[in-house]
């Protein structure tokens, strides 16, 4: 009796020590530290004093994130925690933008991976799909897109993971899509009061390139933007080109205030609502800057003119 419990006491201390053995050799230490990482990026312990700080923040958290994510990579392959860094990196799109910190030019891990990996937690397999959909969103609504495939993709996550808490956005997008589509059927009709007192009718515009900027002075990225909005205005404006904004601001002098600082010569509409302004959630729109492009027909033809906009307005020019 005593021999077998012997035994059995070997046998059990062999497995541990293998277990322990395999443990250590699939690299949760390195993935640990890639896992606080991910939480000190997310929420430092000290908060930014200045957007400048905030981005060498970002900057030094990312460059050690992919640090520490590839010998992660390279010490423990197979550890489940390869799944919820993976989507963090997929995540990180828009601040690699911003601090310039460049990722690989192929994923370890794609999105697609983590959506067929068996051994990854149902939650992280629905925050991938919702990461996916909401890129292809931004190619499907270029110049050229495909958003009836789109579609079809956003209902098939919808169907596939009805638990995700962000599908509110989703839906956001998809009734935003299929608002952007029916616009391209006939011109678009908008009348309004500027915050100036000019009487804005756009029907009036036809024979002319417009565009319409949803924006706020609060948004970041729109400010980020607005130097080249102001480049191409002044540049186009004599040749054709109009803009009418559609601020999302709560306060009016602010608005005033910043019209007349950078000189947007351009009019504004404006009714003091934010996210539920009334013009910007009759046309679905999600985020800003959001940026249509009307042709001389007073025709929606891009509803993603943001980034190359001189060039889409000099092209309509010549049409």
């Amino acid at each position: 009796m005593n021999a077998h419990r012997l035994l059995c006491i070997g046998v059990t201390t062999l497995v541990l020590a293998i277990s322990s053995s395999l443990r250590a050799a699939d690299g949760d230490a390195e993935w640990k530290k890639v896992n606080d990482l991910v939480e000190d990026i997310k929420n430092p312990k000290e908060k930014p004093k200045s957007s400048e700080e905030a981005i060498a923040m970002y900057k030094k958290g990312l460059t050690e994130f992919d640090a520490a994510y590839a010998a992660a990579l390279k010490a423990g392959p197979s550890n489940p925690s390869r799944w919820e860094a993976a989507l963090f990196d997929a995540m990180t799109g828009r601040a690699r933008e911003i601090t310039g910190v460049a990722g690989p030019e192929k994923k370890a891990i794609t999105l697609d991976d983590i959506l067929k990996a068996e051994d990854a937690k149902p939650e992280t397999k629905s925050q991938a799909s919702l990461i996916g959909v909401m890129e292809a969103a931004d190619a499907a609504e270029a110049p050229g897109g495909d958003t009836t495939a789109w579609l079809a993709k956003a209902e098939k996550h919808l169907k596939d993971f009805p638990a995700e808490k962000m599908n509110k956005v989703v839906e956001g997008k998809i009734k935003s899509i299929k608002a952007s589509a029916d616009l391209k059927t006939k011109p678009l009709e908008l009348k309004f009061t500027a915050v100036d007192g000019r009487e804005v009718d756009v029907s009036k515009l036809q024979g002319k390139v417009v565009l319409i900027d949803f924006w706020a002075t609060w948004c970041g990225p729109c400010v980020a933007e607005l130097p080249n909005v102001l480049k191409a205005y002044k540049e186009l404006h004599p040749k054709g080109f109009e803009i009418v904004g559609i601020s999302l601001d709560g306060e009016k002098s602010e608005l005033e205030a910043f019209v007349k600082e950078k000189g947007m010569e351009w009019p504004q509409y404006f009714d003091g609502k934010g996210w539920q302004n009334e013009i910007s959630t009759k046309y679905g729109i999600q985020s800003i800057p959001a940026m249509w492009l009307l042709n001389k027909k007073g025709m929606v033809v891009s509803t993603a003119a943001r980034g190359s906009l001189e060039e889409q307005v000099t092209k309509l020019l010549a049409e």
